[in-house]
């Protein structure tokens, strides 16, 4: 027969019918330990009998002795090793007659940890109480002495953000990392990088300034960098990995935890992204570090996701990940999907403070902030507007661009595109009315007379920098030279040729 239980926990299943003065539940679990395990009747009883001698004590009693078992973990002169704390905390329960199940020790030992720490005090009003307001460790990107989790699309460089952003600070030539504020001075940092080999991690810390080479095939980490596991020494949030972390982390209160990835770091607990216990081990660390004041960053994968899906949704496998952490970022292709050279990457944030919005851009040296969504989202929109033109208002946009610095008229228009003097005002206020170019009326010698430029508000508008000097000015009895050309009035879109002369006026613009 398979042995489905511990020898131990049968035991204890009898021993509790023999308290409990159930003499058929006795003889049943007798009979399936015996049929399960080779064990004589003498050594049963003899096991039973040093069961009902623990029992003699309260239950309360029991509990303390094993908490004291548990507590000789933590002090200096334990030759217990982290990964055989649950086995042999399983014998010492039996031996108290404490039924208790290994997620139970397990809690045991974050309890005796934090012992370690002292006794919790409670807050009361006869204390003054200590509550810095500053919860950020990158002013509305990274939360301090708390969780945050980095989700992202595959190769859109997440663990080179992080890298990124750590160099920099460290460095302390930047106050800001994309638009966002350092708050104080980089902290201590430990990678779980179970995810990659020496091999890639070495060369990526020294692009950022995090490590160097000291000779062939050989590197030296730099601060602030304090410990570094890869996938060459790997840690997993097993019990012997947790209790390597806490070690660490007591020895450097407040320090940046950063572990990538998490699918990686819980691969040995053969637990299933899609169920809710994926989210299990993330909570035995965060209870694990949480009296130190870490800040944790956990790097998973994206699921598929679209360009309007949340920072939440886009966590892989169950959501009880994301609804474990305080802070989400995500980071996703803005139009890879449509064009494989674009390599911006939307980035955003969900979570206990500000949403984040922005669109950022990686190049050899990090990432760079390209600007706000929203601001970048209506240059796409306008330039989705600009390919729909018609030939002839295509062709006038052209024109008009390929003039700049000069000013344009209808009779420029007229000219270029061999039309009639109708169709080329026209074409330039349909322009205008989307938003494409800008008109003023300007006085000249020979009477009033509009002008159109290249919205400054356009896509267009980008390069178009202001002329103020002018080496050689054609036809000056046509022309307005100034170093900044003033604009006198504002024309609202027309449909309607208004009376005003097509006599070209060329002006520098501002």
């Amino acid at each position: 027969m398979t042995k489905t239980r511990p020898y131990n926990e049968f035991l204890a299943e009898i021993a509790l019918a023999i308290e409990a003065g159930n003499k058929t539940d006795e003889l049943v679990w007798k009979a399936v330990l015996q049929s399960n395990y080779e064990v004589t009747e003498e050594q049963l009883d003899k096991e039973l009998r040093r069961i009902k001698k623990s029992q003699a004590k309260t239950i309360t009693e029991r509990l303390t002795l094993f908490d004291d078992e548990v507590d000789n973990f933590f002090k200096d002169d334990c030759q217990i090793k982290p990964r055989d704390r649950i086995v042999h905390l399983r014998d010492k329960a039996a031996e108290l007659g404490l039924n208790l199940r290994d997620s139970e020790i397990r809690a045991k030992i974050w309890e005796g940890r934090k012992r370690t720490k002292g006794l919790v005090e409670m807050l009361s009003p006869d204390m003054e109480i200590e509550a810095p307001q500053e919860v950020w460790l990158v002013e509305d990107l990274i939360m301090k002495s708390d969780t945050n989790l980095l989700v992202a699309s595959p190769k859109v460089g997440k663990t080179s953000l992080v890298i990124d952003l750590i160099g920099r600070w460290s460095r302390g030539v930047h106050d800001s990392y994309l638009g966002q504020k350092f708050i104080g001075k980089c902290p201590p940092v430990v990678i779980i990088g179970t995810d990659m080999p020496r091999s890639r991690w070495m060369p990526l810390l020294a692009r950022f300034g995090l490590a160097q080479p000291i000779g062939k095939d050989k590197w030296k980490l730099l601060d602030p960098i304090i410990g570094l596991f890869t996938q060459n020494e790997s840690v997993h949030l097993d019990d012997s990995g947790l209790d390597r972390i806490a070690e660490l982390v007591s020895k450097n209160e407040g320090c940046l935890l950063l572990v990538d990835s998490y699918a990686k770091v819980v691969a040995p607990l053969g637990i299933k992204e899609a169920d809710a216990s994926f989210a299990g081990p993330i909570g035995d660390l965060q209870e694990c570090v949480a009296a130190y004041g870490v800040t944790l960053i956990v790097i998973h994968h994206s699921g598929k996701q679209s360009l309007d899906s949340g920072a939440v949704m886009a966590s892989r496998g169950t959501t009880a990940l994301p609804a474990a952490v305080s802070q989400i970022i995500n980071l996703k292709w803005f139009k890879r999907h449509e064009d494989r050279q674009d390599k911006r990457v939307l980035l955003e944030t969900e979570g206990r403070g500000e949403s984040l919005e922005v669109m950022i851009l990686q190049d050899k040296h990090g990432f760079e902030k390209e600007g706000d969504v929203a601001e970048v989202l209506l240059q796409e929109k306008e330039r989705k507007r600009i390919a729909d033109l018609p030939d002839t208002q295509a062709e006038t946009l052209d024109e008009v661009k390929n003039r700049f610095p000069l000013d344009t008229t209808s009779g420029d228009i007229k000219k270029a595109l061999k039309v009639g003097d109708r169709n080329a005002l026209r074409f330039l206020r349909a322009l205008e009315r989307k938003g494409l170019l800008v008109s003023e009326t300007k006085s000249t010698e020979k009477g009033r007379s509009v002008v159109f430029k290249i919205s400054p508000t356009s896509v267009l508008s980008d390069g178009m920098s202001k002329v103020t000097e002018v080496t050689e000015v054609p036809n000056t009895s046509d022309t307005l030279v100034t170093k900044d050309t003033p604009t006198h009035e504002t024309h609202l879109p027309k449909d309607r040729d208004s009376g005003i002369t097509d006599t070209t006026q060329l002006s520098l613009t501002g």
